[in-house]
């Protein structure tokens, strides 16, 4: 399975960091904002959830798919580290590449981040 503070490094890696930060940022802001355009008219009126709803709330879910590649770019950013955690990886950019479809599906990408995250603590923690 795909490690998502991998994907950041790579992508950090492969097309610079200041060009995946920007990207992961909006990658948060225009699906969020389209997304809340998108289910607004559904939350003022008393009708069925219809496909703008249901459109606004997989726009929102790529929204938070963003957020834990985002943090995870600004981390290793910060750290200096992005060679040493993406180098290692870079053999698989293609693979990479192909497994970031999982942004569309709805909060995979931030339960993977989550239950990654809990095993390098709990790793570490020993």
């Amino acid at each position: 399975m795909i490690n998502i503070r991998k994907l950041a490094a790579v992508d950090m890696l492969w097309l610079g960091e200041r060009l995946i930060i920007t990207e992961y940022a909006f990658g948060i802001l225009l699906p969020l904002v389209l997304g809340w355009l998108s289910i607004r008219p559904t939350l003022s009126a008393a009708q069925p959830i219809g496909w703008e709803a249901i459109l606004g709330i997989w726009l929102i879910s790529i929204a938070a798919n963003y957020v834990p590649l985002f943090i995870y770019a600004v981390e290793i950013a910060r750290a200096k580290t992005v060679k040493e955690e993406g180098q290692s990886e870079l053999a698989h950019a293609r693979r990479y590449g192909i497994q970031q479809v999982i942004i569309l599906v709805p909060f995979l990408v931030v339960v993977l981040a989550l239950v990654q995250e809990a095993r390098r603590r709990q790793h570490v923690d020993r």
